[in-house]
């Protein structure tokens, strides 16, 4: 090989690996955490359910759901992101919760239009 094919071979390789780091440290919506957690056995009925984002959602495309396992979705406002943090969605539920075991379904919408979804459960168990 001669030394310009060397180099434009070194640049592509280069070019390459820029796009591959791009890719990856370019943040895409995903959920981090919620509350309750996946899983969670609570004590109380929780007042609201809280899920955070690694970037803000559109609302306009973002839902949150919670049902009964089993059962038919419950008539709750719509879910809204918190003012101080947009990342933050947060599911205010009314009435309290029953004891048993609970689903929450939720949808996502990137700023880019890329919709994301998802569910996890959790149980209600009030000490008595």
């Amino acid at each position: 090989m001669n030394r310009k094919t060397i180099n434009l071979a070194a640049l592509a390789g280069i070019a390459i690996c820029m796009a591959i780091v791009t890719a990856a440290a370019s943040p895409h919506l995903a959920l981090k955490e919620s509350s309750p957690n996946k899983d969670e056995t609570v004590s109380a009925s929780p007042e609201t359910v809280t899920l955070w984002f690694t970037q803000a959602p559109q609302m306009a495309g973002t839902s949150v759901r919670l049902l009964p396992r089993g059962g038919e979705p419950m008539e709750l406002e719509a879910a809204t992101a918190q003012e101080d943090d947009p990342t933050v969605v947060v599911l205010t539920v009314s009435e309290p919760l029953a004891d048993g075991d609970y689903q929450v379904m939720w949808r996502a919408m990137a700023q880019d239009g890329h919709t994301i979804r998802g569910d996890f459960g959790f149980t209600v168990h009030a000490a008595r």
